[in-house]
């Protein structure tokens, strides 16, 4: 018998005997509807998805923890994030399991609020590298052994380039002869790419807790132009902030969509770049190393390439990670990351003077 979702928020605490609910199609993972009573947006529904995230009770307690941490920070902030409440079920769990096996979760919806996918305004910029810079260190308290690892490995290069070479010589799909030039391109930027990992390898870029899933869609914005919310908890768990910081430039600098067709299309904005990297290094200045900051240009090719191989690996995989709408979905997604690369490995001296410039404001508005 098909499941009938309507039921499913009858399982939380609250009265949702007269909702209606509306898919969402953001996000590649989870599925996401919006629960709406008299016509208001209230509430936010998510069906978890178990083939990504295996353990939901360490995933749930990770976003208790993570919620409760967050909004105690922003406590103390006259402008703080708005943190979203998690809700329980009626029975007082994190998370309901239907009939059918599938994990729900629901969350109060930020209200007035709206996604950018293509970040056209500097001040959207400088905004969003404000709100994660404060995400940064709204949970800088909270320490490694309190998360449960959520994905394992899930920025590791080496994991997932010896993944992309398992699904190259596995070719599982037959897609192989349809990705020569993406699967040549990956192979001629590894030795670069793998700078990064040595760095946090040898103990000069910190371990911190942070998103790691700094898309510029997980930010949610009000109508007047600030980011008010950070979104997708799912990953908060021990990182680099260069992690977060990379992805979040790969999303808000491309100025084409992540599945844009016209490689044409896919260009570095350098002042969106700047932007950006003010806001986060403004919000998360007492916190951040100067290594951290000063290999911010260099995380934004490492995010973008890691990306971009993971589209790639999932399309000779046969599309089992992702969300697709089309056979060629994730291949397309692996051009527009590459091509991104390449447009920043020709500004990548302008993105260092731009840290330098933002370095030197910081500490003249210090003396």
């Amino acid at each position: 018998m098909a499941l009938n979702i309507d039921q499913i928020p009858l399982n939380f605490e609250g009265d949702f005997n007269n909702c209606k609910i509306l898919p969402l199609t953001v996000g590649h993972i989870n599925k996401t509807f919006k629960v709406l009573i008299d016509e208001i947006p209230l509430y936010l529904l998510q069906q978890i998805n178990e083939n990504v995230f295996k353990n939901i009770d360490g995933l749930m307690q990770n976003t208790a923890l993570v919620i409760q941490t967050l909004a105690s920070s922003m406590a103390d902030h006259e402008d703080g994030l708005i943190v979203p409440e998690l809700i329980k079920t009626k029975s007082n769990q994190t998370y309901y399991r239907d009939s059918e096996g599938n994990c729900w979760r629901m969350f109060t919806y930020v209200a007035g609020a709206r996604t950018i996918e293509t970040v056209k305004k500097y001040s959207d910029a400088f905004e969003g590298g404000k709100a994660y810079g404060m995400f940064l260190y709204g949970v800088s308290s909270l320490k490694p052994e309190q998360l449960f690892i959520t994905i394992p490995d899930f920025h590791s290069l080496e994991i997932r380039y010896k993944a992309f070479l398992n699904a190259l010589e596995l070719n599982l799909s037959n897609r192989k002869s349809e990705a020569k030039a993406e699967i040549e391109f990956a192979i001629s930027q590894i030795d670069e790419m793998m700078r990064i990992p040595k760095l946090i390898g040898s103990g000069k870029i910190p371990q911190r807790i942070v998103h790691n899933d700094t898309k510029f869609n997980n930010l949610i914005f009000s109508k007047s132009g600030k980011a008010i919310a950070v979104t997708d908890l799912d990953t908060v768990m021990p990182g680099s902030s260069l992690f977060d910081f990379g992805d979040a430039i790969r999303t808000a600098a491309n100025s084409a969509r992540e599945d844009e067709t016209n490689l044409n299309n896919v260009k570095f904005d350098i002042s969106i770049f700047e932007a950006y990297a003010a806001g986060y290094i403004e919000a998360a200045e007492n916190i951040l190393t100067e290594d951290e900051i000063d290999n911010f240009p260099e995380a934004s090719l490492f995010m973008t390439y890691i990306i971009g191989i993971r589209f790639l690996t999932d399309f000779l995989n046969g599309d089992v990670y992702f969300q697709t709408r089309y056979p060629s979905h994730n291949l397309v997604r692996a051009k527009v990351q590459f091509e991104l690369i390449r447009k920043m490995q020709q500004q990548l001296q302008s993105m260092q003077k731009a840290i330098g410039r933002i370095k030197a404001r910081l500490s003249a508005l210090k003396s």
